[in-house]
């Protein structure tokens, strides 16, 4: 079930942002899994414990804590990640449109065309990417980045992330 809601927000829920901040990966990131793991460790301790104890070989031992815990933080990002991320999501939409739109030209530094393409660009001294379509990736084939720009229209939200509401790349030569 989490699983579902995982790619059901990140196909169609989360919005695409440009930005970076520590604080994102602390308190969305980190901070969930991290209760996940108390939360659920709380919850299992007596099935944790039993299975520790069942293992005599200090090696099978350290495979089973390494497992559980991989487990843990697998389960810990499915379920309350996820739902940090849509309400720093809804939180950072609903920011965003209070703020005028702004537009940014950014400098391409690449075209990655195989498997997953994108386009690379540098927005506020931090490398940013954005996946193309199947379209937009056998233009990229013959282009060169040097002669290519980045018009992306934006709203800024929280903690210097800017929701992207359009983007285009401009030939400068």
């Amino acid at each position: 079930m989490a699983m579902i809601f995982c790619i059901i927000n990140l196909a169609f829920i989360e919005s695409k942002t440009i930005g970076h901040d520590k604080r994102y990966e602390i308190y969305i990131f980190w901070l969930p899994i991290f209760i996940g793991l108390i939360f659920f460790g709380i919850f299992r301790r007596h099935y944790l414990i039993r299975n520790f104890l069942a293992f005599k070989e200090i090696y099978l031992k350290i495979y089973v804590v390494g497992f559980y815990l991989l487990q843990g933080i697998f389960v810990s990002y499915l379920s309350f990640g996820q739902v940090a991320s849509v309400i720093w999501n809804y939180v950072n939409i609903n920011e965003a449109e209070k703020n005028p739109r702004e537009i940014f030209i950014c400098k391409v530094i690449g075209f990655y065309t195989k498997k997953n393409p994108d386009v690379s660009f540098k927005f506020k001294n931090e490398i940013e990417v954005f996946g193309v379509n199947s379209e937009t990736n056998r233009e990229n084939y013959n282009r060169n980045p040097k002669d290519y720009e980045l018009k992306i229209t934006v709203q800024k939200g929280i903690w210097n992330y800017y929701i992207v509401k359009d983007w285009k790349l401009i030939n400068i030569r």
